[in-house]
Order: C-alpha cells, then sequence, then structure tokens
C-alpha cells in the first residue's frame, strides 16, 4: 500500500497507544459500532460495511505495526483477508438455496467478489482522509480511534470464522474456485 507511506512517521504514536486502546475501546469512538455482534445485524449490507471496515482498520494496522511488530503485522493482514471473505459471505449467505443455478450463483458471487474489493477500499479512503484531518488536530485521536476499531473486528473473529467456513464448504461443494494466489 504505497498511500501508507506517512504511517512510519506515526507508527511508535499508534503502538504506544494501542494497549491504550484495549482497555478505553468502549468508551472511545470508532469506525465501525460495536453495540451489536456482526453476527446478529440482519441487514446484509450493513454487516457487510462493518466487514469492510475491519478490513480497512485490519489493513491500516498492518502498515503502521509492520517496521516495530512484522509478525503481527502480517497476522492484522490475515484478519483483513478474513473480514473481505466475511464481507463476501454476508452479501451472499441470504440469496444461498439449495435449488439456485449455477449461472445465478455465479452472478451473486460475481457482485460480492466485486465488493469484497471495492469497499474496504472505499472504506481505507475515508478513514485516511479522517487521519489527515486528525493530523490537523492531533495524531492521538486517530490513533485512539483506529485501536479501538480493530478492538471491535477482534470481538467480532466468531462470527468471521463462521463466515470463513461458509466460504470454504463453498469451495469444497465445487460451487466457488479457491483463489490462484
Amino acid at each position: 500500500m504505497a498511500g501508507l507511506q506517512w504511517t512510519h512517521k506515526v507508527s511508535a504514536i499508534v503502538l504506544s497507544l494501542f494497549a491504550i486502546a484495549v482497555v478505553n475501546a468502549a468508551e472511545t469512538s470508532a469506525y465501525v459500532d460495536g453495540g451489536t455482534p456482526f453476527g446478529a445485524i440482519e441487514d446484509v449490507n450493513r454487516q457487510a460495511e462493518n466487514w469492510a471496515v475491519c478490513a480497512a482498520s485490519y489493513d491500516i494496522m498492518s502498515t503502521i505495526m509492520a517496521p516495530e511488530a512484522p509478525a503481527r503485522a502480517k497476522q492484522l493482514s490475515d484478519l483483513g483477508n478474513g473480514a473481505r471473505v466475511a464481507l463476501g459471505i454476508s452479501l451472499v449467505a441470504n440469496d444461498l438455496s439449495p435449488d439456485m443455478s449455477q449461472e445465478r450463483f455465479n452472478a451473486l458471487w460475481a457482485n460480492s467478489e466485486a465488493a469484497m474489493e471495492e469497499w474496504p477500499q472505499a472504506q481505507l479512503y475515508s478513514i485516511l482522509a479522517d487521519a489527515e484531518r486528525s493530523a490537523i488536530e492531533g495524531v492521538e485521536a486517530f490513533g485512539k480511534k483506529i485501536n479501538a476499531s480493530v478492538v471491535i473486528c477482534i470481538n467480532n473473529l466468531e462470527s468471521q470464522r463462521k463466515h470463513i467456513e461458509t466460504w470454504q464448504q463453498l469451495v469444497k461443494s465445487g460451487l466457488l474456485k479457491p483463489p490462484e494466489n
């Protein structure tokens, strides 16, 4: 992510705020609403949007942490990929049916795949725009907000795992092909 070169300047501050944010996540505003577990959100678009915010938040935190904590950065990157899968499954799960044609499923999945790329990217730009505004007011507020977002996402890992398992079942069934990369 070449657009995140500025992160080296704030990484020390954000890393020091990570521990504080974990303790104060409930008190700090975040980019994602943690009031309702993601799996309990009935509106699939709202649920998918939360996963998009998580993917973007994990990507940002991964980039920030990479210089000082490469193993943790890799773990966060993997969680971001999982959040993308959860986003995609959120968008298709309600429309799956045993009598669905392969063509209908392919169209549904194609739309979901596009969302898996586009929605996190849009959230990333939104969060980075907020970070630019925060640079004027102070980096600490942004650090707390991104950390609080990651904590909320981590608190929803069970739901993310279930979505990934659904994706794995679709791959095993032959409806989906695993990615080549």
